[in-house]
Order: structure tokens, then sequence, then C-alpha cells
């Protein structure tokens, strides 16, 4: 299930979630636009996360806090701990084998 977090204030609320996947991106990055539909072509059990759209231009703290330098970024948390982080290339089996590994 996909959503965008709008506010600096809702960010909390969702890392402290089970398990959630944080898609870092801006609104004029062509290959951020593309990253969703590459993540559910990539990666075969990506229903089994929820994702979450932030547009780090609008919420620049959530850049700083998160050390987030380029974009795209794929963070995934569990219970507001970082498990992984790629940025600009992706390894989509890293994600797979990640949430397989969370689901046993």
């Amino acid at each position: 299930m996909e959503h965008t977090i709008t506010t600096y204030k809702d960010i909390q609320a969702v890392l402290d979630q089970d398990f959630v996947m944080i898609l870092a991106k801006t609104h004029t990055c062509t290959a951020c636009q593309a990253m969703l539909n590459m993540l559910k072509h990539n990666v075969k059990n990506l229903d089994q996360i929820d994702i979450y759209n932030i547009y780090i231009d609008d919420i620049d703290k959530f850049r700083g806090d998160h050390l987030i330098f380029s974009v795209p970024t794929v963070l995934i948390f569990s219970n507001g701990k970082e498990l992984l982080r790629e940025s600009r290339y992706i390894n989509y089996a890293k994600i797979e084998r990640l949430i397989d590994m969370y689901q046993k």
C-alpha cells in the first residue's frame, strides 16, 4: 500500500511502525517518479510492506535527520530503526531478500 507523508510530525509515527519502506524523492527528479514502478516490477514481495513517499524538498528536516544526500533513496525501517538504505543505484535483490527474511 502506498502513501505520501506531507508533514514532519507524521514521520515519527510512520517510522515507529513494525516494517515500512520510505521512498525519499524530489518533485523534479525523473528517476524518482519511476522508482515505485521499478520496485513493483523487480521486487516480487513488495505487497508485504507499506510504502511511504516523502518529498524531501517539502520536508527538509527529514533530509538532514536521515542524511539523505541523493535521490532516489529507499529506506526500510522497523520500529524506528533503519534496516536498509539504497541510494541512486538500487539493489532490488537486496530489498527482496530483506522483505523475505522479515516475513519469516
